[in-house]
């Protein structure tokens, strides 16, 4: 009678330890899983939305410019490296992770960009007021597609710091438990080991 107890007793530890190890396995899977979203998600703000408003503020300081050299009756509004400095840039930016959102502003401001160096190609042709007056247009529709693009950066710099801080919480969640859960489980082999030696004796 003694031995069945013993074959039993150890039968049922080595499926209580079976479930504990099964139970860390699990978890820290999901632990892994959780780390690594959080991590994509610090990187995405990097690469993805800090950069990119660089790119938009480097752009906008060359519309800038532009828009005071068209001002200036005196200058031709027309420097070649200006543009080839925003074709780069655009080029930098389209490599990037984009929205649909971001996608569509982003292929409107490369349109503007197009229009405004035909524009000023004509320059060389003719610089009646009309020209200035299409090419100050160009210019305001750049801006306006800019500022767009710069709130979608805000919106979804916010969205992944949400997401990375909801995996951290999820982890720290589980670790909570499976501490609790290891404690119950510690109790109840006690239970399994002890307790039934007691009251067979």
């Amino acid at each position: 009678m003694s031995r069945k107890i013993s074959i039993s007793k150890r039968i049922n530890a080595i499926l209580a330890l079976l479930i504990v190890f099964l139970l860390v396995l699990a978890t820290n899977r999901i632990d892994q899983r959780n780390f690594d979203v959080a991590r994509e998600c610090v990187t995405e703000v990097y690469k993805d939305r800090v950069l990119v408003q660089g790119y938009i503020f480097s752009i906008s300081n060359v519309i800038t410019n532009k828009k005071l050299s068209l001002k200036d009756s005196s200058s031709q509004n027309f420097n070649p490296k200006e543009n080839e400095r925003i074709d780069q840039l655009l080029d930098n930016f389209e490599a990037t992770k984009l929205t649909i959102s971001e996608g569509n502003h982003l292929k409107k401001l490369r349109e503007s960009f197009e229009t405004l160096t035909k524009l000023e190609a004509q320059q060389n042709v003719t610089n009646s007021t009309d020209l200035k007056k299409k090419k100050d247009t160009t210019l305001k529709e750049m801006s306006a597609s800019l500022i767009d693009l710069s709130k979608i950066q805000i919106s979804a710099s916010k969205d992944l710091t949400h997401s990375a801080q909801k995996s951290l919480e999820v982890s720290e969640l589980l670790s909570n438990l499976e501490i609790i859960f290891l404690i119950i489980t510690g109790i109840a082999i006690q239970f399994i080991l002890f307790y039934r030696v007691r009251k067979t004796n």
